[in-house]
C-alpha cells in the first residue's frame, strides 16, 4: 500500500435468517409543527395553547407522520368529552362535519415565489399574489408569503372554493405591506 492511500474494511454480511427488521419510521419536521401550532383550532377557531393533533396512519406506540398533523386547542384534542382522543377519528370528523384528509391535504400544499417582471410573485393554491417589487428582498417576500398562507382560512369551512374574493385579497395584502 502507498502513502496517502487508506484502506476501508467492510464487514461481512450476517449470515443469512439473522437480518433484522427495522419499521419505518415517520417522517419528522418541527418546523411544520411549529407552524401547525400558529393556526387556529380546527373547530373553535381559538389560537392560544394550539396543539399539533397527528391524526394520519400510526402503528402501536408510533406516531403517524408530522405532516398529518392538524391545529386543535386542548379541549378538541385531548381533554374534551367531544376531542379527537375521546372520539377517534371517524366519528370526531362526524360529529364535527370534518373531512380530516382534506385539511391534512389543504395544510400540506406548498406556495412557490416567483420572480415575474421584476415582482416577487406567490403561486398559492392556483392564486397568484404580488409581493412586491424585487428590492423588498427575499426574507421580505418569504414572510409575506408565509403570512398569505396562515391566514388563509379556507381549510375551515372545507367547501369548494370559489373564485378568490379580490376585496379580502387587497385587505390581506395591505395588512402584510404595513407590517414591513
Amino acid at each position: 500500500m502507498e502513502a496517502g492511500q487508506e484502506t476501508l474494511l467492510l464487514a461481512p454480511p450476517p449470515p443469512r435468517g439473522t437480518e433484522t427488521t427495522h419499521p419505518m419510521k415517520p417522517t419528522r419536521n418541527l418546523k411544520y409543527l411549529a407552524w401547525i401550532r400558529t393556526l387556529p383550532c380546527l373547530v373553535c377557531e381559538r389560537t392560544t395553547g394550539i396543539e399539533a393533533a397527528h391524526t394520519g396512519p400510526h402503528g402501536m406506540a408510533q406516531k403517524s407522520p408530522d405532516t398529518s398533523a392538524i391545529p386543535l386547542c386542548p379541549r378538541h384534542h385531548r381533554t374534551g368529552r367531544d376531542s379527537y382522543h375521546k372520539l377517534g377519528a371517524r366519528a370526531f370528523e362526524r360529529h364535527h362535519g370534518l373531512d380530516l384528509r382534506a385539511v391534512e391535504a389543504h395544510l400540506n400544499t406548498r406556495a412557490s415565489i416567483r420572480i415575474e417582471f421584476g415582482s416577487f410573485v406567490a403561486h398559492f393554491l392556483g392564486d397568484q399574489y404580488v409581493l412586491g417589487p424585487v428590492s423588498i428582498g427575499v426574507r421580505s417576500a418569504v414572510r409575506q408569503a408565509l403570512d398569505l398562507k396562515r391566514q388563509d382560512r379556507s381549510w375551515l369551512s372545507l367547501e369548494a372554493i370559489t373564485e378568490p374574493d379580490v376585496g379580502s385579497f387587497l385587505r390581506i395584502r395591505e395588512r402584510l405591506q404595513t407590517r414591513l
